[in-house]
């Protein structure tokens, strides 16, 4: 009874107040979580296979020493995973973050082995400012899924730079540099870390962060971002 009465009252609900698709606005039916199906469906997924991973991972090489690297969607400009990614980042669309977190996780799921996630942190003055960290939500998302813990203060950003967006790609390595801290070395020492952003481009900021979380003792890093622009 119990259980009816609570289908009744979200069904009024949705009715009265339809949650929306993220990418196209039409009105969700139940079933639909975040996006409409179709939507969803059209939404340019990443396959999980092993020479995929490699590929991704062959972005980094000579450059910083990651194990392997993971990503859900292929980002280009203007298609449905630039919407998705500004709405999470400029929208305080948080849960879609975690959802696709899960979704992500599930991917990774059996894959791999990880001892713990850490997402790239935000500097206090930008996450005061947006409220959240992006990459924390993302990592939480996958956290539940993969049943490690997420260390959100165990590297800190050390310096406000300017935002990457219009940078070219030198520029962006030199705006990254030195920006991150290792903070709490102890936390990752003998540990696999899955490093944790939003999106991939030219891999400047995740390098930066990777290579100082590289100098924790025996410590390795792979990488899993919502979207890679490839």
């Amino acid at each position: 009874m119990l259980k009816q009465l609570k289908f009744i009252g979200q069904s009024a609900l949705q009715i009265v107040y339809p949650d929306c698709c993220f990418v196209c606005g039409n009105d969700l039916v139940r079933s639909e979580n975040h996006l409409c199906a179709t939507c969803e469906y059209d939404l340019p997924f990443l396959s999980s296979t092993e020479d995929e991973v490699n590929r991704l991972a062959k972005l980094f090489y000579g450059r910083v020493n990651i194990e392997k690297v993971y990503s859900l969607f292929n980002y280009q400009k203007g298609n449905a995973v630039q919407i998705i990614l500004h709405q999470i980042k400029y929208k305080n669309k948080t849960k879609i973050a975690e959802h696709f977190g899960k979704v992500l996780g599930n991917k990774i799921n059996g894959l791999h082995t990880f001892d713990c996630i850490v997402p790239v942190p935000l500097h206090a003055k930008k996450l005061n400012k947006r409220g959240f960290n992006q990459s924390s939500i993302i990592a939480s998302g996958l956290a539940k899924v993969l049943n490690i813990p997420v260390y959100d203060n165990c590297i800190r950003r050390i310096t406000h730079n300017k935002s990457q967006t219009k940078f070219s790609k030198y520029d962006r390595f030199e705006n990254v540099r030195k920006i991150f801290e290792l903070n709490q070395p102890e936390l990752i020492r003998n540990k696999h870390v899955l490093l944790v952003d939003d999106v991939l481009t030219t891999g400047a900021t995740i390098e930066a962060c990777a290579s100082e979380i590289l100098h924790a003792e025996n410590c390795k890093v792979s990488i899993a971002t919502l979207a890679v622009r490839i």
